[in-house]
């Protein structure tokens, strides 16, 4: 993004001269000139700042995509040493350089508050907290913070009003600015998260500091203007009349009034409490509250003619696109024009509170290992959308190009567009998903049939081809996440398609009726060949009521234990017996995410480990 240094639509002679200003005795002489407009407000250095800080901003993302681009090469380089010759595994046990480790260990896998040692051990209110940024998260947000902050406050030395004059522009302009970047990274189709394969829950993260960030330089921004009008003097007329007197004449006082006071009901109802207690009350407001804020800033702009109006147009633009991108998204699976179909949900109610909702698509359905779905069901939440990861999908046009059978022409290679099912389950909470889990159980046969749609897929950017170790921790309905890399892994190991030679599935539940959830889907896995020499499943049961378990009515490639994990423990295992580089994914509780963060980092500048975590935090 380019910003022009430009005087945009006025030229000099149209910004009144200061002299002019203070000379009461000038027919130009208007005593509310430091409250509006651009008179004391040094635009050229705005536009510096401006300029500056779309740097600072791409900073961080041209070093994660050079990272992005040297793990890609490495993992491509390891992955066909593996596969070439079983011996190449020993060399990628270690990592090649040991301040690697250490980089990934103090800074890169550091979580805010257990940043001093990996083996500190702290309370459950300590990791909730600390699991919500890692340290390259917070060094983001604290420079970009400390950027604004400099770049408001740098401003020349001059009489009061102007300076004022000159802050209040600055902090309006840089509010301006960052809400592009609020929305940007607000969006689930922002192309960053493409382009550099990082997940939209840290853009999200970021959304909500730079809003804050919007908030508080809006503050400025109303602060300075209401004190150059308080402390003008016209007419024997001082203080709030002036106040109450100027926005009562102007519209895009008004405007600006109105789109501040937006934004301050955002930040408010955007409190995490709230936010999760009320998720689907929270959209609607959002929603209102944005549209609200950004009419109100652009006309605020618009009726002053100011040069920020462009960056606004960029605003509306992406919140356009945004829509647009999703109803492709959805069209692109949900609609056959051949068939004439749409697609159609099924739910069936499980032990455990949780729904097995399943989305059968007239189109071809084909996403990376990890995907992750939005879908609407209108029928409980006409406005709103939710992600969850997707546990099982199928497709014809797929299971053709996969089968066994050998091609016979050419054309049987095509992948042909068929129907397909895609399976995710949902744990009753609150709001929409016990919506859901109701409406399951009031159906017969605890079974419910409605129209739908799914949008995606997203996520996926993970892949674990490259490594021969693979240790997959679930927790809970995250297992859903964690299937798909079992089954594609194991699939390209018998192809020799991956580097894979050991992969081990370690999953966190309350008892055994979360079982009924997958285990359709673990028999199908385990009935694929070289599933014992290659996979190990590991039920820990957290809160079991049943001391003795008959394992006679358990799969026989399940390992149940009756109490909890220690993970450290666990890892420390599968380091001592590690083939090749290994990697460790988790998606579940935050708790869940700390303990296994923690293990890592522990033993990640020993050996090759890479950690992956899937979360949405919204």
């Amino acid at each position: 993004m380019h910003l022009s240094t430009a005087q945009g639509p006025f030229s000099s002679t149209e910004i009144p001269n200061p002299t002019n200003i203070q000379d009461k005795s000038s027919p130009s002489y208007d005593p509310f000139n430091y409250s509006q407009g651009l008179a004391g407000v040094d635009q050229p250095s705005n536009y510096l700042f401006a300029n500056i800080l779309v740097m600072t901003a791409l900073l961080p993302a041209v070093l994660t995509l050079c990272l992005r681009v040297i793990i890609a090469v490495r993992n491509d380089r390891r992955q066909v040493a593996a596969v070439t010759s079983c011996r190449g595994q020993n060399f990628w046990r270690k990592d090649c350089h040991p301040l690697w480790g250490l980089v990934k260990c103090y800074f890169l896998y550091a979580s805010v508050r257990s940043n001093r040692s990996p083996t500190e051990k702290t309370n459950s209110a300590r990791k909730k907290m600390a699991d919500q940024i890692t340290v390259p998260q917070l060094v983001i947000i604290i420079i970009y913070f400390i950027s604004n902050i400099a770049y408001c406050l740098a401003i020349p030395v001059q009489p009061s009003p102007q300076m004022v004059a000159a802050f209040r522009g600055r902090s309006g302009a840089l509010a301006a600015l960052n809400l592009v970047f609020t929305v940007l990274f607000a969006l689930r189709n922002n192309p960053f998260i493409h382009l550099l394969q990082v997940s939209y829950d840290t853009f999200n993260l970021f959304h909500r500091w730079i809003a804050r960030l919007v908030i508080l330089e809006s503050t400025a921004h109303v602060s300075a203007f209401l004190y150059n009008t308080y402390h003008t003097s016209h007419d024997g007329v001082e203080g709030w009349a002036n106040v109450g007197w100027l926005l009562s004449q102007s519209v895009s006082f008004q405007c600006g009034l109105t789109g501040f006071l937006a934004l301050i009901l955002l930040g408010v109802h955007s409190i995490r409490l709230l936010r999760h207690r009320f998720y689907e009350t929270f959209l609607i407001l959002h929603r209102v509250g944005i549209a609200t804020a950004i009419s109100g800033v652009y006309f605020h702009l618009e009726k002053h003619a100011l040069p920020q109006i462009p960056w606004i147009y960029l605003v509306i633009a992406l919140l356009i696109l945004e829509p647009l991108t999703r109803v492709f998204l959805i069209l692109r699976h949900n609609l056959s024009w051949e068939r004439r179909t749409w697609t159609r949900v099924s739910l069936e109610a499980l032990p455990g509170d949780a729904t097995r909702v399943t989305f059968a698509l007239p189109r071809s359905w084909n996403a990376k290992p990890g995907s992750h779905v939005h879908i609407y069901l209108p029928r409980l939440a006409l406005f709103g959308s939710h992600p969850f990861s997707v546990a099982w999908s199928q497709s014809l046009g797929y299971a053709k190009i996969m089968s066994e059978k050998l091609p016979s022409t050419v054309d049987d290679l095509k992948f042909e567009d068929g129907p397909s099912t895609v399976t995710c389950i949902i744990r009753s909470r609150q709001g929409m998903t016990r919506s859901l889990y109701k409406l399951a159980l009031q159906s017969e046969k605890d079974q419910a049939h409605l129209w739908g749609a799914i949008e995606g897929p997203y996520g996926g950017y993970n892949s674990l081809d490259s490594y021969g170790t693979v240790v997959l921790f679930a927790g809970g309905v995250g297992i859903t996440h964690q299937l798909s890399f079992v089954r594609h892994l194991l699939d390209a190991h018998n192809s020799n398609m991956a580097a894979t030679q050991k992969i081990v599935l370690v999953w966190y539940v309350a008892n055994l009726d979360a079982l009924e959830w997958v285990q359709p889907w673990l028999d199908q896995i385990a009935a694929i060949q070289s599933f014992h020499e290659v996979v190990q499943i590991r039920l820990y049961l957290t809160r079991t009521t049943s001391p003795i378990l008959d394992e006679s009515l358990l799969p026989t490639y399940l390992y149940v234990i009756q109490k909890r994990c220690q993970v450290h423990e666990l890892l420390d295992q599968e380091v001592l017996t590690q083939i090749g580089a290994m990697a460790v994914s988790v998606c579940g509780p935050r708790s869940l995410s700390g303990d296994v963060r923690a293990a890592v980092r522990r033993r990640v500048c020993l050996r090759s480990i890479d950690f992956f975590e899937e979360a949405f935090s919204y």
